[in-house]
């Protein structure tokens, strides 16, 4: 059992700074309310407002960071620096990879050839991939 405390207290401190990391890497990023995130995506792309903002939050979620940092035309390789250590993002990423796979999957779509590069057009894609499973 006391071998379990130094293990125990080393995970807490390496979720402690990682989330002291990303807390302060992300109060650099501007804040960007629904109604902005939504204009900006629909200058692109002409889907469901409702639809596009619950992705976002799914996004957000993914890579752990706060939805109101999201921007519609930010990279994904940009995210990387805000997200904690790097094994977060690459976890986060391996997640949306897989949620967009089996979303072009069930709905019977060839995947894309590669990752979508921005927010804006993974919440596309993932969109198109819904569109096309609820119209069967």
């Amino acid at each position: 059992m006391t071998q379990l405390i130094p293990l125990l207290l080393i995970g807490v401190a390496a979720a402690a700074a990682s989330y002291f990391i990303k807390t302060r890497q992300a109060r650099t990023l501007s804040n960007i309310t629904d109604e902005e995130f939504a204009n900006l995506y629909q200058r692109r792309f002409a889907d469901s407002t409702d639809s596009v903002l619950k992705l976002r939050t799914f996004v957000s979620k993914h890579l752990t960071l706060p939805a109101d940092k999201l921007a519609p035309d930010q990279t994904f390789k940009q995210l990387a620096k805000y997200t904690g250590f790097a094994s977060e993002y690459e976890v986060g990423m391996g997640d949306l990879e897989s949620e967009l796979m089996e979303a072009f999957a069930r709905a019977g779509l060839e995947p894309p050839k590669s990752f979508p590069n921005t927010v804006a057009e993974f919440i596309h894609e993932m969109l198109r991939a819904n569109a096309k499973q609820a119209s069967e």
